[in-house]
């Protein structure tokens, strides 16, 4: 029938994925436009249009 008729701990399941601070890394930056203060990234960022990003050059550095 029905049993367990209930969800086990640590079952993954759907649930809520924002709000969370999310670090994006081997990102290019195109051109900087300074008369209309625009940053041209090559590549996917988080979040919506219009919102304000945190842009920080990286810390890790690759294999030699």
């Amino acid at each position: 029938g029905t049993t367990p008729g209930r969800v086990f701990p640590g079952k993954k399941m759907a649930g809520r994925y924002g709000g969370s601070r999310v670090t994006i890394r081997k990102l290019q930056v195109v051109r900087v436009d300074s008369n209309r203060n625009l940053l041209l990234i090559k590549g996917a960022v988080p979040g919506k249009a219009g919102t304000l990003l945190s842009i920080a050059p990286t810390k890790k550095i690759g294999r030699p």
